[in-house]
């Protein structure tokens, strides 16, 4: 008889994480039982139909404060349904998903294995934000994870930081998985966007939020806005307007085209030229192993973290304002104008740096394949695994 797991996550609206699960459900499917549990009933990821979905019904734009104030009656529903159906393990994913889990067990003693997924670099994060918002990040990080069986870290920068907030916990690094066989599937399909020929097409994927630094992509891109290029947006979020008035003021409107989000982003991918990753903060951007996957040139923000481990693995960050043409792509200083600018027209210019980087593409992204996850996820899933 399979094993139970609940998984807690805000929605599966377009996003990193949101993907990330549903690889998971997909692929872990034929070894547990899967129940979906959700703070806002959102789905727009492919599932298997055989996994169970639980919604708290609730918003999901609610601010941190909100979340503490509804967070026991949320907890309380969460333990209940897992009484009822006999979870053996909880993951959560994200903020609220990991601080509902944790009350389950805190207030209503779930005794069921809980394992919580730590997606961002919580110092990077919160440096970026005012000291009320540090002060309560941090203290509901390290709440909700002093209970917590087993803390999954999707980086090793990730794991290594958890320590200065949990020290004494169980903390394991497993990479986002990607599935390449549905991503080729994928890639098949007709693009939203009409490509014309002599331009070079820079492609940048990710919500339109703070933390993704589209504001500093936008105001390199106008220091090589006399250059054959055009920059396609590929993301949904709260800042779109105030981009796009940006994009209007540095008169770059005609060269940069805004796509919203995208269900299926991969046929954009695969025709464009080379992917930007302009980040203050990641975790482990699946953006960069998705634009590997499709064997394209990559350059990204030497942001904590992710894309030193992904492009430039066993190296240390670089102090230096200047630009790194790493093993497998170009790394470039965080929220530095010039510097990203100076990185696209090399990327523009250098053909034999653009072949290069195609071929290393396909071996560096086998290592992140979900058939080589798998059993660790499993472990990790399961109430009897032990690391």
């Amino acid at each position: 008889m399979k094993e139970k797991v609940a998984i807690c996550i805000n929605s599966l609206r377009i996003g990193g994480s949101e993907r990330v699960v549903s690889t998971l459900l997909q692929h872990l499917n034929e070894e547990f039982d899967f129940h979906l549990v959700l703070y806002s009933d959102v789905v727009e990821y492919k599932i298997p139909h055989n996994v169970k979905i639980f919604s708290l019904a609730q918003s999901p734009n609610e601010n941190i404060f909100a979340m503490l104030l509804k967070g026991p009656l949320l907890s309380y529903r969460l333990y209940r349904y897992c009484k009822k159906n006999s979870i053996t393990s909880v993951v959560g994913f994200l903020n609220r998903g990991c601080y509902v889990t944790a009350l389950a067990g805190r207030l209503f003693n779930f005794n069921g294995k809980t394992i919580m997924c730590q997606r961002t670099h919580q110092s990077a994060l919160v440096s970026y934000g005012s000291s009320i918002y540090r002060l309560f990040s941090n203290g509901l990080l390290k709440w909700s994870y002093e209970k917590a069986d087993l803390i999954l870290a999707n980086s090793n920068a990730i794991a290594d930081d958890l320590q200065n907030y949990v020290p004494d916990k169980q903390i394991q690094t497993i990479y986002n998985p990607i599935d390449l066989e549905e991503i080729k599937k994928l890639s098949a399909a007709t693009s939203p966007y009409e490509f014309e020929s002599g331009y070079f097409y820079f492609i940048v994927l990710g919500g339109l939020r703070k933390e993704k630094n589209h504001k500093t992509l936008l105001q390199a891109f106008s220091l090589i806005k006399n250059k054959p290029a055009k920059l396609l947006i590929v993301g949904g979020g709260e800042l779109g307007a105030e981009l796009n008035r940006l994009a209007a003021g540095l008169k770059i409107s005609e060269k940069v085209i805004f796509l919203g989000s995208r269900p299926n982003p991969f046929p954009l991918l695969l025709q464009a030229d080379c992917l930007i990753l302009p980040s203050l903060v990641e975790g482990f951007p699946n953006a960069l192993l998705e634009g590997l996957a499709c064997g394209k040139p990559v350059i990204s923000a030497d942001c904590y973290s992710g894309p030193r481990e992904i492009l430039a693995p066993g190296t240390l960050k670089s102090e230096n304002e200047t630009i790194e043409i790493a093993e497998y792509g170009i790394l470039v200083p965080v929220n530095n104008t010039k510097q990203l600018a100076k990185a696209m027209e090399i990327m523009m210019e250098d053909h034999s740096l653009r072949q290069a980087y195609a071929k290393k593409a396909a071996d560096r992204i086998s290592a992140f394949q979900i058939c080589h996850l798998k059993e660790d996820f499993i472990r990790a899933f399961s109430s009897k695994g032990k690391y």
